[in-house]
């Protein structure tokens, strides 16, 4: 058999499929809107319901000071409203201004001045913790220093006034707490950077080199499977030079994918991605021998690929009570790459999950070969 030959006609065929190449490039395009979608949404996506109860003038100037806060939407609204929201989870976070907001401050006292209901799965809600605590402790601060201001002896209205002012601009300038989070050389990629785009892309290429395996289903007399099975051709080495196109175009279709993920470290991304669709390669070959039939791989394709990919923690995040999913699923190509993305160690396990897909790969598809020769 020659080879070559074939990886030849394939690839002219790929380039001139339109339909084939309609695929990957929805793919690529569908995985840079979703990582377009996903950071918009952690930075301006973050809704915060206000309820203000206070009886004096305090509470509104609380809300005037949050309201200068930079990354979140907030929405003054009832308290019945606003419990809604939460639990509809229109809104991510709620916070209550006490009755007695004003009065506790006007005393100096600064128990039980606000309470916060946030969703307690968000890192961005720690932060916005941090920021409501801050925000309090300016109107705290400002009146503790209005008060001994006033007690001086010729202080009139006017200074007061002044100080107001001047306390005003400085909020919406600065925060009371400097907060800077230093990451070391092993520690994991923050949460809010989820790389949705990278994920769902790898998810759309397995499925991409499946569905290209559909000529293998093509057992006819002019079939390409069954000239092959006449001469006794190998099956895996058939299938390695089709479904090489297939992974090229792949490999490329990734490079705008990455480019916009605006992830740090895309040369290593790259090289995990790069041993990922290889070994999704052989996983399509499995796939394939064992669908049969046309219809059979139209179906399996996808349902496999999504199972493979949740089960791999690509498609969304895994849930605290099925971590231990992430362990069972390092025999997939899948989790390897997801560890690659967020930095963690990759390289030597997902060699070794490649090699060993190749092998039950080589053995499924000899069996495959040994079946069609007596059919």
């Amino acid at each position: 058999m020659n080879y070559f030959a074939l990886l030849k006609g394939r690839t002219r065929a790929l380039l001139t499929d339109i339909s084939s190449l309609a695929v990957i490039i929805l793919a690529v395009v569908v995985s840079i809107y979703i990582s377009r979608y996903s950071d918009n949404e952690s930075v301006n996506g973050i809704i915060i319901e206000i309820v203000n109860e206070d009886k004096g003038m305090l509470g509104e100037h609380l809300i005037d000071i949050l309201s200068s806060e930079e990354g979140f939407e907030f929405n003054l609204t009832t308290y019945d409203e606003a419990v809604k929201e939460v639990a509809g989870n229109k809104a991510q976070g709620m916070i209550e201004i006490l009755p007695d907001f004003s009065e506790k401050i006007s005393k100096g006292e600064y128990e039980s001045l606000v309470q916060i209901t946030v969703m307690a799965d968000s890192y961005n809600m720690t932060t916005f913790t941090e920021m409501v605590i801050n925000d309090v402790i300016k109107v705290w601060s400002e009146k503790l220093a209005e008060k001994r201001i006033g007690e001086i002896e010729g202080v009139k209205q006017e200074d007061l006034n002044e100080f107001s002012r001047q306390t005003k601009d400085v909020w919406k300038k600065e925060s009371l707490l400097d907060i800077q989070s230093v990451m070391g050389k092993e520690g994991i990629v923050q949460k809010e950077e989820t790389f949705f785009g990278i994920r769902w892309y790898a998810a759309f290429a397995m499925f991409y080199l499946c569905i290209s395996g559909t000529w293998m289903c093509n057992y006819s007399s002019t079939g390409l499977l069954r000239r092959v099975a006449v001469k006794n051709g190998k099956i895996p080495l058939l299938f390695t030079f089709q479904s090489l196109p297939g992974v090229v175009v792949a490999l490329l279709g990734f490079i705008p994918v990455l480019a916009t993920s605006g992830h740090g470290n895309p040369l290593m991304v790259f090289l995990a991605f790069g041993i990922y669709i290889c070994s999704s390669a052989t996983l399509a070959l499995i796939i394939c021998c064992i669908s049969g039939k046309f219809s059979n791989l139209v179906l399996i394709s996808p349902v496999s690929t999504m199972a493979v990919s949740l089960f791999s923690g690509l498609l969304c995040e895994l849930p605290d009570w099925a971590k231990i999913w992430d362990t069972a699923s390092a025999i997939f190509p899948g989790h390897w790459l997801y560890n690659g993305i967020f930095q963690k160690r990759f390289f030597a396990g997902s060699v070794l999950v490649f090699a060993g897909w190749f092998m039950i790969g080589i053995f499924i598809s000899w069996i495959f070969s040994k079946k069609k020769r007596y059919e």
